[in-house]
């Protein structure tokens, strides 16, 4: 899973706001702000209560990849833990044909062999101010929400200190904060396994569950010259990592959501925007994949983009797929039938009335548009975007007023808390196991006989009869995540690492729309494997000391 910058037009049409499911939150659903969270819930469900200095640990502790992913803070040594296929990007920048280091993977085993990504900036969330007085009177005077907002952070920011402090609007507008990041540009690649054990499987195993991926990948975050002490709020290894009903956190910065969408929009995405999308993008794979087979420097130069055009492409069929169910989308209409009742106000339902029929002659207009009319698509959806906005802002209103902050607000990639158990789920008439093992996946690799992609690197084939063939390898839970989240840390109640998000599976794409607990789930890399690998099959004794401790 990625939230990938190749299609920023995807999100043009995002109406960020109030999620809400009735009057209470459903299970393990939501993506949390951290000042913001279903503490009672969690008390209530699972007798917990995390203590304010757990949430700092845990805020402190996660760091954001502004490529598009998270991280998280796992030595005191500034050693930072991610996603193999977060960290693409900066491997492909500073690889060459000459000496690539995304096929085979790298290891820097002393401090100082390092390699600097190249423009790789991460931010640690230090403080988040409420600013949502100061800007509501603004605007209730009619001025200018932004230049305010604008004001706010440049006092809060200092460049000498390394702060910089960003506005964030939730509740599509109900409420404003100011995140103040502590922002790091000297970030050093340590450690990545080849691509074909971090992506294994290829586009066939993409977004989907049973899986058997090592995406990981180590950086270390240096600061005037030296490695950052992070020894106040890195994360402990949990070497034994999730079991079964373990309850569990992922701490990250999920991309974005849409589920505040009313009814209608999400049909006018089901029959118009979504479609398109599909379309441009089985285009772009098509075009760019023509591209590599030209030469070997083309496949050298293009294979991250091919990797995020095709990994947008699967989630995007994936979000068709979620509104072409006409019982979840009956859940939404009903969902906005029940903020008419519960409101009382006429102008709300007029507000849904209004959008409506905007909508509605949306898709009239292009009720037979092509690939080629995209952009005249994108325009006319600009200025409908432009057409409701005063009514959103009723609706959301409404929304605030009736449920308030009971409920989370759609995603903003910023930092969120979601939390959940290792559980696993029916797919169709079968049972989905919540953990795979080395021994399936060296079956995988035998039933395809090491054929491509399922193929396995001869340094992995060689160490097989060292792996202990029980050690877990990839785990699901019912963490609510979309994209963005991926390198988030998956956490235990003491705040250790017992696994890395990495993916959600094919049933969960519908979660930019929606949440269900029945079967969405949070696929991570389990922290035993990746113990069990950095020993037996790297030999990466200095890397798995600074992990676990061991002297």
């Amino acid at each position: 899973m990625k939230l990938t910058s190749a299609i920023p037009f995807a999100f043009a049409f995002v109406a960020l706001g109030a999620t809400f499911s009735g009057s209470s939150t459903l299970p393990d659903e939501g993506m949390w702000p951290f000042d913001s969270l279903p503490l009672k819930q969690l008390k209530e469900q699972y007798d917990f209560e995390p203590s304010s200095e757990w949430l700092d640990h845990v805020r402190l502790g996660s760091v954001r990849f502004d490529t598009g992913g998270s991280g998280s803070f796992v030595s005191p040594n500034g050693l930072v833990m991610t996603n193999h296929h977060v960290a693409l990007e900066t491997i492909q920048k500073v690889s060459t044909p000459e000496k690539d280091w995304v096929e085979p993977g790298f290891s820097a085993r002393l401090y100082g062999e390092e390699v600097p990504g190249k423009d790789l900036v991460l931010r640690q969330l230090v403080d988040v101010k409420d600013v949502t007085v100061e800007v509501m009177a603004v605007k209730a005077e009619g001025g200018d929400v932004e230049a305010k907002l604008t004001e706010l952070c440049a006092g809060l920011s200092d460049e000498a200190k390394h702060l910089e402090a960003q506005p964030v609007a939730l509740y599509d507008g109900n409420q404003y904060r100011a995140y103040v990041y502590h922002v790091y540009d000297d970030v050093r690649l340590v450690f990545a396994p080849a691509k074909q054990v971090a992506f294994y499987g290829g586009d066939y195993d993409n977004f989907t569950y049973p899986r058997w991926c090592l995406d990981c990948a180590f950086f270390r975050v240096y600061e005037d010259g030296e490695p950052v002490d992070s020894s106040k709020w890195f994360f402990e290894f949990e070497t034994k990592g999730a079991n079964k009903g373990d309850l569990v956190f992922v701490s990250g910065h999920p991309g974005g959501t849409e589920r505040a969408l009313t009814y209608d929009e999400m049909v006018m995405h089901r029959d118009l925007w979504t479609p398109q999308v599909v379309a441009l993008l089985t285009n772009n794979v098509k075009v760019i994949k023509a591209r590599m087979e030209q030469s070997e420097e083309a496949a050298f130069q293009l294979r991250d983009t091919y990797f995020g055009q095709m990994n947008s492409l699967k989630a995007f069929t994936g979000h068709l797929n979620g509104l072409l169910d006409e019982e979840r989308m009956a859940i939404v209409q009903a969902r906005d039938a029940e903020l008419i009742e519960k409101s009382g106000k006429e102008e709300v339902k007029a507000a849904f009335d209004a959008i409506r029929a905007e909508m509605e002659s949306l898709l009239a207009k292009h009720a037979s548009s092509g690939l080629g009319d995209f952009q005249r698509m994108r325009g006319d959806m600009d200025k409908a975007t432009k057409a409701v906005a005063q009514h959103k802002t009723v609706i959301n209103k409404a929304r605030f007023d009736v449920y308030g902050d009971k409920n989370y607000p759609d995603a903003t990639f910023t930092l969120r808390l979601a939390y959940g158990t290792v559980k696993g789920y029916e797919a169709g008439t079968t049972k989905v196991s919540p953990k795979t093992t080395v021994h399936g996946l060296f079956e995988r690799n035998a039933a395809f006989d090491n054929e491509h992609p399922f193929d396995l690197p001869q340094q992995w084939l060689d160490k097989k009869s060292e792996l202990d063939m029980s050690t877990p390898y990839n785990f699901v839970s019912t963490c609510d995540i979309i994209g963005g989240n991926s390198g988030s840390p998956i956490l235990d109640r003491d705040a250790k690492v017992v696994g890395l998000v990495f993916d959600g599976n094919i049933e969960s794409l519908p979660g930019n729309y929606w949440f269900d607990a029945e079967v969405n789930r949070c696929v991570g890399v389990h922290s035993a494997i990746m113990i069990e690998a950095l020993v037996k099959v790297y030999e990466e004794f200095g890397l798995v000391n600074e992990l676990t401790g061991r002297k």
